[in-house]
C-alpha cells in the first residue's frame, strides 16, 4: 500500500484508466438492462397485440372475401379495442384536375379502408374530419399533409376536390399525423365500399388488424375465424402477434451481445493502457528493485510486491468505476424517461474486476521486475 500512496502520480493514472474501463463496463450492464426493459414494455404494448387477418383464397369476381359487417362482428369480441380493413388500390391517377398532378411525376397511393383503420394507425386530423360508417360508399377521401401541399390544398372548409382517374373526390379531411404507419401521411384514404364499387376488387390484397388489450391476443386470435365465418373457419389466415416472451429474448440478446463487444473493447484499450503504465514504474525504479535484491529479497517477493500493488490500484479504480457507472445509468435513464435497472451484483462484480484488470496488467511488469540483477542495475 505504501508503494501506491507514495508514487500517487502514477497510481492516480492507473486507477483512472482502469475506473474508466470498469465504468464503461458496468455502465453497459445498467444502460443495456434498462434499455430492455423499455423494448420489452413496448412489445407489450404495440407488437403483442396486433393480429393480422387475410383470406386465404382470392376468390371470383368480384365478391367481397370480408363480410360487409366484419369490423363490427371482431368488435364484439371481448379484449378487442379496435380493428380496421384496408388495401391498396392499384393503377389510379391522382390529380387535382385531371389527368395528372405533373406530368411524368410519380403517383400517390391510394388506400381503400374501413372507418377503424384511422384508429388502427393514431390518424392526428388536423383539417377537416375522419370519414365514418355513414361515408361507406361516398365520393370522399383523406389525404396526407404531405400529399395536401403538394396539391395545393390548405383547407378543407371549402370542400376541395380531386381525381381519382375521372371520379371527382370530396377532400374531407386532412391526416397531419400517426402514431402507427406513415403511409396515411403521403395516400388518399377513401372508403372500402366506394373502392369496391368503383374500382379493381381488392382480392387478397384486403387486410384485417385485429388489436386487442394486453394478454387478450392469444384468446382473441381463436375466436376470430368463428366471428368472421361461422361456416368455413379456415376462410382467413389469423396471425396473432409472436409471444412477447420470444420477442423480447431475442433483442435482448442482440443488444447485450453487441453491448457487451463494446464494453469489452473499453476494458481491453484500459488493460493495455494500464501494463504500459505498470511497465514504466518498473523500469523507474530499477534501483529500488536492485537494492531489495541486494538485501535479500527473492524473486517472488518482487513480483508479489508489483502484482500487489496493481490489484490494490484495481480495486481502488474498480471502486469508483462503479460509483461513475451507477451515476451514468441513472442520467441516461432518467434523460430517456426510462426507468433505470441495475443488477445487484454489478456492484460486486465492478470493484472485483478492476482487481482482475489490475492484476492481469500488473503481470509483465512484475515478470520483468524480478529479472532485474542488482549488479547490472547498479552499473546504470
Amino acid at each position: 500500500m505504501a508503494g501506491v500512496v507514495q508514487r500517487s502520480s502514477r497510481s492516480g493514472m492507473t486507477i483512472v484508466g482502469i475506473a474508466i474501463g470498469v465504468a464503461s463496463f458496468v455502465a453497459v450492464l445498467g444502460v443495456t438492462a434498462s434499455a430492455n426493459g423499455q423494448i420489452s414494455d413496448e412489445f407489450l404494448k404495440v407488437e403483442a397485440t396486433q393480429i393480422t387477418v387475410s383470406p386465404r383464397s382470392a376468390g371470383s369476381g368480384t365478391d367481397p372475401l370480408f363480410v360487409s359487417d366484419a369490423d363490427n362482428r371482431v368488435t364484439q369480441i371481448d379484449g378487442v379495442t379496435a380493428t380496421g380493413r384496408w388495401w391498396n388500390v392499384p393503377n389510379v391517377t391522382v390529380s387535382v384536375n385531371p389527368p395528372s398532378i405533373e406530368p411524368g411525376s410519380s403517383q400517390p397511393s391510394l388506400l381503400a379502408a374501413t372507418p377503424g383503420y384511422f384508429e388502427l394507425v393514431g390518424a392526428e386530423i388536423s383539417s377537416g374530419r375522419a370519414f365514418d360508417g355513414f361515408h361507406t360508399d361516398q365520393p370522399v377521401a383523406i389525404i396526407g399533409d404531405k400529399l395536401a401541399r403538394d396539391l395545393g390544398i390548405q383547407d378543407v372548409t371549402d370542400q376541395p376536390i380531386i381525381v381519382l382517374n375521372n371520379l371527382r373526390v370530396t377532400v374531407i379531411g386532412v391526416v397531419s399525423g400517426t402514431t402507427g404507419s406513415s403511409a396515411a401521411l403521403t395516400s388518399v384514404i377513401i372508403p372500402a365500399e366506394f373502392a369496391r364499387h368503383n374500382f379493381a376488387p381488392p382480392g387478397q390484397r384486403e387486410t384485417m388488424v385485429v388489436v386487442t388489450e394486453v394478454g387478450a391476443s392469444a384468446v382473441v386470435a381463436d375466436q376470430l375465424a368463428l366471428a368472421l365465418d361461422p361456416a368455413n373457419l379456415t376462410a382467413y389466415e389469423i396471425v396473432p402477434p409472436p409471444k412477447p416472451t420470444v420477442v423480447k429474448d431475442r433483442v435482448n440478446g442482440s443488444t447485450q451481445a453487441l453491448f457487451f463487444a463494446l464494453a469489452g473493447i473499453c476494458v481491453l484499450v484500459s488493460g493495455v493502457g494500464i501494463a504500459n503504465v505498470s511497465l514504466l514504474g518498473v523500469i523507474a525504479r530499477t534501483r529500488e528493485i536492485a537494492l531489495r535484491r541486494s538485501l535479500g529479497a527473492l524473486p517472488r517477493h518482487i513480483a508479489l510486491q508489483f502484482l500487489g500493488e496493481s490489484a490494490v490500484r484495481g480495486l481502488l479504480g474498480g471502486l469508483v468505476g462503479t460509483a461513475l457507472a451507477m451515476a451514468s445509468v441513472t442520467v441516461i435513464a432518467l434523460s430517456q424517461q426510462w426507468t433505470a435497472v441495475i443488477e445487484p451484483w454489478s456492484l460486486v462484480a465492478g470493484p472485483l474486476m478492476g482487481v482482475v484488470i489490475g492484476a492481469a496488467a500488473g503481470l509483465y511488469p512484475a515478470i520483468r521486475a524480478t529479472k532485474i540483477e542488482p549488479v547490472e542495475a547498479f552499473r546504470r
